[in-house]
């Protein structure tokens, strides 16, 4: 087994993003008392990304990106944040939540094939097997007794986790020349001027009065904790282990989102949930294992 400080960055990555679920959901919407979507980013994107440029500068990096990372961090940006949320966001609102893990859960799996596909990183076979593995789990703990049915909802969730998958593949090849805080700052600012003009559109629909405090507070928290820590750990673990090892602990979210669940909303995990929560560990542990096969 290898075990090391860019798998703790992944596991704490994967809380983050799960915790950022369930404020997403309290925080942003259509209610009075919550933030329209894109004014929801508008505020967290600048603020993360602004406080991470600050960073990087305290920290000596020099943040200005140079030669052809000029136009390949907006093009990350474009596709990474903003048509991932576009998709992602839309999709949501027009399928079931059982379809919508599912069709997440093949992040993982994507990000394999996009890997070899352009040659940007290599699998072992234990990390293909535990891809698979982590898959089937993960289809264990989103098991309804229904069937994933592909309408327009769904389409549109698979283009999210392209879109996703397509990130996390390609920024490899950045991080190998510009630090992962950089490249998260940068990120976080472009995906800020790309949703503007929505964040403009929705802006009459606001109703600043009757916001409430917990969502403002929503707001900060998940600004500082998916974005400014999350985002930064998961382009730092892709940066030391590569987007394909990275990709298996994605499985790890709706782990944690569904513990999330139980501990702050009191909901009941069904036998079937535990045994998919095993299997999805069970897979992680495959991918550890050192093998001389690789796949390429």
């Amino acid at each position: 087994m290898s075990f090391g400080i860019a798998d703790i960055a992944l596991i704490v990555t994967c809380a983050f993003w799960a915790l950022n679920f369930v404020i997403t959901k309290s925080a942003a919407g259509d209610d009075p008392d919550q933030f329209r979507l894109f004014v929801y980013n508008l505020i967290r994107f600048p603020l993360a990304g602004g406080l991470l440029m600050i960073t990087a500068l305290v920290m000596g990096y020099d943040v200005i990106p140079r030669g052809p990372y000029r136009w390949k961090l907006p093009f990350m940006s474009f596709v990474g944040t903003f048509l991932y949320q576009i998709f992602y966001m839309t999709g949501q609102n027009i399928t079931t939540s059982g379809n919508i893990g599912i069709i997440y859960g093949s992040s993982p799996l994507m990000i394999v094939l996009l890997s070899l596909l352009f040659r940007i990183d290599r699998a072992h076979i234990a990390t293909v097997a535990g891809v698979i593995v982590g898959f089937a789990g993960l289809s264990l703990v989103l098991f309804e007794g229904g069937n994933l049915n592909m309408d327009l909802g769904s389409f549109l969730m698979m283009l999210a986790t392209l879109c996703w998958a397509s990130y996390a593949v390609f920024a490899k090849p950045v991080l190998d020349a510009l630090p992962p805080i950089v490249v998260t700052a940068w990120m976080l600012l472009y995906g800020a001027v790309f949703q503007l003009p929505l964040a403009i559109y929705q802006l009459p629909a606001m109703q600043w009065q009757a916001l409430t405090g917990i969502n403002i507070f929503y707001v900060l928290a998940s600004a500082f904790l998916s974005l400014y820590s999350g985002y930064t750990l998961f382009l730092y673990a892709i940066s030391r282990i590569g987007p394909v090892r990275s990709g298996v602990f994605i499985n790890l979210t709706p782990v944690f989102t569904l513990l999330l669940a139980v501990v702050v909303r009191h909901e009941t995990i069904r036998t079937v949930q535990v045994a998919g929560l095993a299997v999805i560990l069970a897979g992680i542990a495959i991918t550890k294992i050192r093998t001389r096969g690789d796949v390429s």
